[in-house]
């Protein structure tokens, strides 16, 4: 900051230093050295659950009804007459 300029360490510290990433960035450490905050606040984060589906067609449980007496006012009119 402003009022730092002149000062050698700028307010840091000559031991810890102000590096830019020092843990990492982002998730980095979740099985290492981050384990103890993931274990705690994000329980159940790593591993798997579940079960593969390998084609998983989402679409073959959808079966539209129709009721009979509905079944004509589907169809065209020109249909109808033919019929």
């Amino acid at each position: 900051t402003r009022k730092m300029r002149g000062h050698i360490m700028m307010g840091y510290g000559r031991v810890g230093k102000h590096r830019k990433h020092v843990s990492g960035r982002g998730k980095a450490g979740g099985l290492t050295h981050h384990r103890n905050a993931f274990d705690r606040y994000h329980p159940g984060y790593f591993g798997k659950s579940g079960i593969r589906v390998f084609r998983l067609q989402k679409n073959r449980i959808f079966l539209p009804t129709v009721n009979l007496d509905r079944l004509w006012s589907l169809v065209t009119e020109e249909t109808r007459k033919k019929y």
